[in-house]
């Protein structure tokens, strides 16, 4: 196994923005970051527990730990640093292209994978910037999205691999990445609120609104969320994807959309 620690080797640089279609100088709304896994497709079913099985093994084998020390790990790991990968990198310095590859292997993704009702037309009348914002490997991210019909109606994608920030890996909810990305996509003081995230995970949501972006928590109750109203920061809660539709016109304003 190759080791790097949680330093990589990259130039200081901002968060990388791979663009799949520019938006359109003249689109106004707001700029939405959107989760995969559990915001815009069922991944509990059959995907997250792959996943899951994979990483479990994963450390079994690098750590030479047995089945129950290794799903401890895991799990430990993703609670204090928000993702296992982090606690993987910081504790045992493992190369996170090595983790990541062999974590997220998929070879009938049309299979196991289920998107919630007509996601594709409602992303597709979703007014502003689309942007998908996920912890998983681009490779993976993309296979699902093209697979669930999705890839088309974004503007932009943000895996892991591009949440590189001072030579650190800042996946979701880590503060530096909330920072720089209301810094790159133009979303000053004057215009809080611009940003709105959707995703299932509430401590991303509760991180992310400390600093200006406004929140919408997917808990559909048939993965075993408890079905309970939001607190806090965390206003609007919906049980899928496809109830966006009643919040996207309180969240669009007059200002153009301007990503440079």
């Amino acid at each position: 196994m190759r080791k790097i620690g949680m330093k990589v080797v990259h130039q200081d640089m901002p968060v990388r923005i791979k663009f799949i279609q520019r938006p359109a100088p003249h689109i106004t709304g707001p700029v939405y970051l959107l989760d995969l896994d559990n915001t815009l497709h069922h991944a509990s079913r059959h995907i997250l527990p792959e996943i899951h099985r994979q990483m479990t093994d994963y450390l079994m084998d690098s750590l030479q730990i047995n089945l129950e020390q290794a799903g401890h790990i895991r799990d430990s790991y993703w609670k204090r640093y928000g993702a296992t990968l982090l606690g993987m990198m910081e504790k045992h310095q493992t190369d996170p292209h090595h983790f990541l590859n062999n974590t997220h292997q998929f070879a009938n993704l049309q299979e196991v994978s289920y998107r919630h009702g007509h996601v594709p037309h409602r992303l597709s009348q979703l007014k502003g910037t689309r942007i998908l914002l996920t912890n998983a490997p681009r490779k993976y991210a993309v296979d699902v999205l093209k697979t669930l019909g999705l890839y088309r109606h974004l503007h932009a994608v943000i895996s892991i691999e591009d949440m590189v920030i001072h030579q650190r890996w800042r996946p979701k909810p880590s503060i530096w990445l909330w920072q720089h990305l209301r810094r790159q996509l133009m979303v000053g003081k004057s215009s809080r609120g611009r940003l709105v995230l959707v995703d299932d995970t509430v401590g991303h949501l509760h991180k992310a609104s400390g600093h200006g972006i406004q929140t919408v928590w997917v808990t559909f109750p048939d993965v075993g969320f408890k079905p309970v109203l939001p607190k806090g920061r965390v206003k609007h809660r919906i049980k899928d994807f496809e109830q966006m539709r009643k919040l996207a016109p309180m969240f669009r304003t007059p200002r153009t959309g301007d990503l440079s």
